[in-house]
């Protein structure tokens, strides 16, 4: 039923759509090598909310015109290449990964100065907030490519971490092979995001290689967001030392801030940025909390710590490890920070996070009234994005989500 439901069309979003809606840089358009109705829901929402380089001349009612050119204030440099390959597209990993290609081949996504590889959550949902932050930040010179592993909820995602890690891996290293054989001065730096399962699927292809892995391949930066606690590369680059492991490479944050406090030559060291709320459940559970206390729960951690704007530092002093009793209360945590809510950054909920930590862990220049400008483009775009697919009237057959569907 789940599986279906991530299938369905939606009243706004049938069959067919507005051409001008899907541009010719979007999968799922009229060009488009892959069919709109192998996207899914979510890769369906996906085409049909990217930035555009200009203003629509027609737009939903009460969708505002948050285009580059209004947001930035100056002209786009090209319109953003969004690939997107459903579960449907293609009966297995080689064959979505061979279509991904041929999109990028398509749209020219090769001579973008930036290419950001996407692995959603398991219904194959990805942060609108991230995507629209890197495309405002580089007027438009972006390619994001995404491929969708699961049609499920990311708890019932689980078993398929296994193909997402092989199927992400396969994508990655056939990129690479294509950037190697270009001239340096036209090949695209590349990029990482995953948030959530999408942050273990996308770190699980680097598992056993610690930071040299990614350094080898060209991974230029990497920026996850709720990663949790069973990723076993975060968890080997975060733990003991290791010999293919450079720590000031690696950071882990709670908000901004804790990343800007940082001394300004180790801050440009960082290359791969994990940002985890401590009071996300997601990051905090594993099975191991059984029978060990973890390191989080020390007895010396520092007190509970509130930041304006952001989600608060640490963990209440009350709580300690207590054999299951932890597990079970860690389990009911992880299940409530996944609740959607108000646009803030708390729990499971990191969209108020992106524009800061993606214009400075990809090295995206923005003034901070520029970065200003973003953020309140992103809020409306969640809430115009909120009304556009809100439920629609009882009785309809369609799975429509929520605010921060998973």
């Amino acid at each position: 039923g789940l599986e279906a439901g991530a299938t369905n069309y939606e009243p706004v979003l049938g069959a067919s759509v507005p051409p001008e809606w899907i541009g010719p840089t979007v999968s799922g358009g009229a060009d488009s090598r892959i069919a709109w109705a192998t996207l899914g829901r979510e890769g369906r929402r996906h085409a049909a909310t990217h930035v555009r380089p200009t203003p629509l001349p027609s737009r939903p009612e009460g969708i505002p015109d948050l285009s580059i050119h209004t947001v930035m204030g100056r002209s786009a440099r090209a319109t953003p290449v969004q690939v997107y390959v459903g579960l449907d597209s293609g009966p297995d990993a080689r064959t979505r990964v061979a279509l991904a290609l041929a999109e990028l081949d398509r749209t020219d996504a090769w001579d973008r100065s930036l290419l950001m590889l996407i692995s959603p959550t398991g219904t194959g949902y990805v942060n609108y907030c991230a995507v629209a932050a890197v495309q405002y930040l580089t007027l438009g010179d972006v390619a994001t490519v995404t491929l969708q592993y699961s049609k499920r909820p990311s708890p019932l995602s689980l078993g398929r971490i296994g193909a997402a890690r092989e199927q992400n891996r396969l994508l990655m290293l056939h990129v690479l092979e294509r950037l190697r054989d270009r001239p340096a001065d036209r090949r695209p730096r590349v990029v990482l995001f995953g948030e959530s399962l999408g942050a273990h699927t996308s770190q699980d292809m680097l598992m056993h290689w610690g930071t040299l892995g990614p350094q080898a391949l060209g991974i230029d930066r990497a920026l996850w967001i709720g990663t949790p606690y069973s990723s076993k590369w975060m968890r080997q680059v975060t733990g003991a030392p290791r010999p293919d492991v450079d720590p000031t490479l690696v950071g882990v944050f709670n908000d901004h801030a804790q990343y800007t406090a940082m001394a300004a030559d180790d801050r440009a060291r960082l290359r791969y940025v994990m940002v985890s709320h401590d009071n996300d459940g997601v990051t905090k559970f594993g099975a191991d909390l059984v029978t060990s206390r973890p390191r989080w729960l020390s007895p010396g951690r520092p007190p509970v710590q509130e930041v304006p704007g952001a989600s608060p530092r640490g963990v209440p002093p009350a709580m300690r490890w207590r054999p299951l009793t932890t597990f079970l209360q860690t389990l009911i945590d992880m299940k409530n920070a996944q609740v959607p809510g108000a646009y803030r950054a708390w729990a499971h909920d990191y969209r108020p996070d992106l524009a800061r930590f993606i214009r400075d862990v990809y090295g995206l220049p923005a003034s901070d009234e520029e970065l200003i400008r973003i953020e309140q483009a992103l809020e409306k775009r969640e809430a115009a994005r909120e009304r556009l697919f809100s439920a629609p009237p009882a009785g309809h057959d369609s799975d429509t989500g929520s605010t921060v569907p998973r």
